[in-house]
């Protein structure tokens, strides 16, 4: 059987080594740091702390197989490496950041919830409005609503814009004056 020198297998086992602790540390920090490299980049990176494992491991097992270490020790490295490999695809939260802006697609879902055909999903989209901290965006389409087909939309729609005006009460939406008026304050 040919042995390896002993000179060319030290010098890729530290490179080995350097691998795959650089690997650790872009692994740590695309997980710490989301939102900072393309998606793909944060899914592929604990893989590639893998993919070094593995080649770590495959080199500690052959060194122990020529009798250039010993096999306890190849089976240490495999653990620590499992262990720290558990770390980052299970112990490290998977916290992404939107890749748009949350509060632009929640208000723009928003405003087609309050002009959806059934009317339950309108009046449920009035009433959340008071509560969502883009609500004031919302205002104007809320003054839309309170011309809508359904009184109860009106009236969901008449609260919330009170809500948002600082409980101050405009006028009655079932009125052109009380209409005009928000019209007035929101667009």
């Amino acid at each position: 059987m040919l042995k390896p020198s002993s000179g060319g297998m030290k010098l890729l086992t530290q490179a080995s080594y350097l691998l795959l602790a650089v690997s650790a540390v872009f692994v740590l920090w695309v997980q710490r740091n989301p939102g900072r490299f393309p998606a793909s980049w944060e899914n592929a990176a604990p893989w590639l702390f893998l993919s070094f494992a593995i080649l770590l491991s495959a080199q500690s097992i052959l060194k122990a197989f020529l009798g250039q270490s010993s096999l306890v020790r190849s089976l240490m490295h495999i653990g620590v490496a499992a262990a720290f490999l558990m770390v980052l695809f299970l112990g490290v939260p998977k916290i992404s950041k939107p890749r748009v802006s949350l509060a632009a697609s929640t208000t723009y879902e928003m405003e087609r919830l309050l002009v959806d055909p059934d009317e339950r999903i309108r009046i449920l989209a009035a009433e959340l409005v008071r509560y969502r901290p883009e609500g004031l965006e919302l205002a104007p389409a809320l003054v839309k609503a309170l011309e809508d087909a359904s009184s109860l939309v009106r009236k969901t729609a008449h609260v919330s814009l009170v809500h948002l005006n600082g409980d101050v009460d405009l006028g009655d939406p079932e009125s052109q004056d009380g209409i005009d008026a928000w019209k007035q304050r929101f667009q």
